[in-house]
This record gives C-alpha cells, structure tokens and sequence, in this order.
C-alpha cells in the first residue's frame, strides 16, 4: 500500500493524464508583452521613436509564414540590407537627423530591427503554442 507525502499532494497536477487542450494561460503571458512593449516604445527619445515606426512598417511587410524574419538564423547580410533601405526612406522624409553620421543613424535602426525582429519571433512563437 503507498501513502501519500504530505507535500505530495502539492505537485500532484489537476490536470487529466491524456491529452487535451492546454489551459489558455499563454494569453495572459502574450498581452502582458505587449504592454511592456507598447510602454518601452513609448520611453523611446523622440528620434528612435520614428525609427521605430519605419522599422515596424518594414516588419509588417515581412511578417508571414516563410519570411526571413521567421528563419531560425536569420541572413546577417539580408538584415543589413534591409536596415540600409529603412535608413535610405528615413533619411528622405528626415534630412537633419544625423547629416554628419549616417552609420550611427544604420547602426540605431540595426539595432531597433533586430529587437523588433526578436520581439516579433517570440510573439510568434507564443501565439502558436498557445493552439497546439
């Protein structure tokens, strides 16, 4: 006869043993970095604000199934092409930003795509599990 620890019944899962829909938890998870997001953005100086808009922009047209973005490691080249022509439209609409430095202004849009680009994966990657 097997008798139950105490603590036992503390990790003793609720949860049937076959296999069934995962409670909706991730949900919660996945409106919680939005949020986070959306307020960090937000913390952003004025420049990197606007740069992050054209970067969203440029994301939003490459956020499908097969996309680079999605890859598991994506093309270095690729990703500074891409962040080379975001700087090429940024400079049109916003001549005065950086006329004396053009590779700090490429380097701060690498690096909001990229945390774009990482933010975007995880979401997707969340959104999935939670309807597995």
């Amino acid at each position: 006869m097997h008798y139950m620890d105490k603590n036992e019944e503390l990790f003793r899962s609720h949860y049937p043993a076959t296999p069934t829909m995962p409670p909706v938890s991730g949900i919660d998870k996945l409106w919680e970095m939005e949020t986070d997001n959306s307020y960090l953005k937000y913390l952003y100086p004025k420049i990197t604000r606007q740069i992050s808009d054209f970067v969203e922009n440029e994301c939003d047209k490459m956020e499908y199934e097969g996309s680079l973005m999605f890859d598991l490691f994506p093309d270095k080249v690729a990703l500074q092409m891409m962040a080379a022509g975001i700087a090429t439209q940024f400079k049109k609409e916003n001549p005065d930003v950086y006329p004396d430095q053009p590779e700090l202004l490429r380097d701060m849009i690498e690096v909001v795509l990229f945390h774009e680009i990482m933010y975007r994966r995880n979401r997707y990657r969340n959104h999935k599990r939670l309807y597995l």
